[in-house]
């Protein structure tokens, strides 16, 4: 079944069919590695195990191939390991989820990944320049602006005091000037503004290390994350760094979202 699913992908390159029927598995890895390359093949390993409904197969292949990836513990904290709760019922009801928790985050990032992929080029371009995890990018995304579709050109959360957005791009930074106050760079889905939303949350983690220097990096990790919404002021000193972020459930939520993208969604 895995071969038929390789041989029915419409995306360019496609591999033979003489290439890969009654072949050994050993010639079939070599030709996948020489077709998509070493970087690219193991998203469409991914895609076809997802297809054929190999689930316990591919979530084995992802956390394998991605614990053998420069990025699966950046030099900010392994997002692997960062504790979670998960989305809150506040949350999970964006969807019309009736449950909570990290099975709410890990169904909404799913929901968003057809669209998510359409930007994982620049997300993995992005976070490799800036030595962080893309999963973790991909899963401010989600919870920014569910890949881009709760954006109006690239533009979020309207203020009807300013009549102006307050937000902008993927990972909606702040342009309030009575917020963040941040003059963005490039187009909305470039990774010229990535680049720019990942300096501000480096800036936040950083922020969050010198303040609790105690806490473990992946503590800071979460602090970090949370700090990109509410601030590093409403951070702490307790390690419920949610308790001033939206809903309550920020960078619970986003972890989470994470800790499903680099499991499943070949970030």
């Amino acid at each position: 079944m895995f071969r038929y699913a390789i041989l029915a992908r419409e995306e360019e390159p496609r591999v033979r069919r003489a290439a890969l029927v009654d072949k050994p598995r050993v010639e079939i890895a070599d030709v996948l590695i020489s077709t998509f390359t070493e970087s690219g093949v193991i998203e469409v390993v991914l895609q076809a195990l997802r297809e054929i409904g190999c689930n316990d197969l591919r979530e084995r292949f992802a956390k394998d191939t991605s614990e053998g990836s420069p990025t699966s513990a950046s030099k900010y904290g392994d997002i692997m390991k960062v504790e979670t709760t998960g989305a809150s019922m506040q949350t999970a009801q964006q969807d019309y989820l009736d449950f909570s928790g990290a099975r709410a985050s890990h169904a909404m990032a799913e929901t968003d990944l057809i669209e998510m992929n359409n930007y994982k080029s620049v997300i993995k371009n992005a976070a490799g320049k800036k030595g962080v995890d893309p999963a973790l990018i991909a899963a401010m995304i989600s919870r920014s602006c569910r890949a881009g579709k709760t954006l109006s050109g690239g533009w979020g959360c309207w203020d009807e005091k300013r009549q102006k957005y307050n937000t902008y791009g993927l990972m909606q930074i702040d342009v309030n000037p009575k917020g963040g106050g941040h003059t963005p760079k490039g187009s909305w889905d470039s990774e010229e503004h990535l680049c720019q939303a990942i300096d501000i949350l480096i800036r936040f983690i950083t922020r969050i290390r010198q303040k609790y220097p105690q806490w473990s990096k992946e503590e800071q990790l979460k602090g970090g994350i949370a700090a990109y919404n509410a601030g590093d002021g409403n951070i702490g000193p307790g390690k419920d760094v949610d308790s001033k972020t939206t809903n309550g459930d920020y960078a619970n939520d986003i972890v989470a979202r994470a800790q499903w993208y680099k499991s499943n969604g070949g970030f």
